[in-house]
């Protein structure tokens, strides 16, 4: 999420020394403002780029799943009325976001080496160490997932399991 936030922000950047540049060098002209038109949209479609890839890596193809989306989250809120049962909800809910997390994470580093979809399934301890990784893919591949994830997460091999399906 971070690097996806890093990367937005030196697209805008580009853009703004793109566009300062750009301005200096053109004379006034009516090219001037056509041009400053086409670097408005480009700007345009780099300020919502993130938007876009958020909507595309979610499956989502709709505004009005946007909307239902986010208030699937909502609905998921708990009420802290009760003091004595937030701090077991509070780590209730940042051991399933560690565990969401690493999952996005491996699945992503699976799918930059394979070029195919897969899912993942952790299973993690009270302390945050991975117990056990379940791996689903769809094609063959001969990259060897065990020793990547092995090497890249400090694992021993024993725990991540990897099905075949499709």
């Amino acid at each position: 999420m971070i690097y996806i936030f890093k990367s937005w922000i030196q697209s805008i950047l580009c853009i703004g020394i793109l566009f300062t540049i750009i301005r200096i060098v053109l004379p006034n002209t009516n090219l001037k403002k056509y041009t400053y038109s086409l670097i408005g949209i480009v700007t345009i479609i780099a300020i919502f780029n993130p938007v876009i890839t958020f909507a595309r890596n979610n499956n989502i193809t709709t505004i009005k799943d946007i909307f239902l989306n986010s208030t699937e989250l909502a609905n998921k809120n708990i009420n802290y009325t009760d003091i004595s049962n937030y701090e077991e909800v509070n780590k209730n809910n940042v051991k399933e976001n560690f565990k969401h997390t690493v999952e996005e994470d491996i699945k992503l580093k699976i799918q930059e080496n394979i070029n195919s979809n897969v899912d993942v399934n952790i299973e993690i301890t009270d302390t945050y160490n991975i117990k056990k990784i379940n791996i689903i893919i769809y094609e063959d591949t001969p990259f060897d997932i065990s020793t990547y994830l092995s090497s890249e997460y400090d694992l021993d091999k024993k725990i991540i399991e990897i099905k075949k399906e499709g």
